[in-house]
């Protein structure tokens, strides 16, 4: 999802994949799944089955894992700011990680459509032999019309 902010000087775009799980919902829904666990093997092992607590684990070890990757994803975000004179992409999670800066003269927006067919396209933003790619998270439709509001911004 991009959302774009516009003052007398300056853009502002800013890029973030959907996320509809909140941190704080994310370790409550884990939780939960780990109290259901628990029980469940529980259960088992009062059943006599107690090799179902080690399996138990693993898989709480896993579902961890895995929220946490997703988590850790959905918290990345990329700012495009267009000023003057500059075109700058900033990346981070919560704060500034990697810049990119172009002289907004020549920088070139650009789509570059997939070699396989049924691939996303990749949305580029080039000067002087250096190209960042923007947007990876968004959708075809949401990609080119930030594409076509990028290149209005920095014409």
């Amino acid at each position: 999802m991009a959302s774009a902010t516009r003052n007398s000087a300056k853009n502002y775009f800013v890029i973030r994949p959907n996320n509809s799980l909140s941190w704080r919902a994310t370790v409550w829904f884990f939780c939960i799944a780990l109290a259901l666990s628990l029980t469940i093997a529980t259960s088992f092992a009062i059943a006599g089955a107690w090799m179902v607590f080690p399996f138990a684990g693993l898989e709480m070890a896993a579902l961890a894992t895995v929220l946490y990757m997703c988590a850790r994803r959905a918290a990345c975000c990329e700012v495009i700011k267009i000023d003057t004179e500059s075109v700058t992409v900033t990346r981070g999670r919560h704060k500034p990680e990697e810049d990119y800066c172009f002289q907004r003269v020549w920088a070139q927006v650009e789509i570059e459509q997939a070699r396989i067919k049924g691939y996303p396209s990749r949305l580029v933003i080039r000067s002087h032999g250096r190209e960042v790619e923007v947007g990876s998270c968004l959708c075809e439709e949401e990609r080119e019309l930030l594409a076509t509001r990028l290149i209005h911004a920095i014409a």
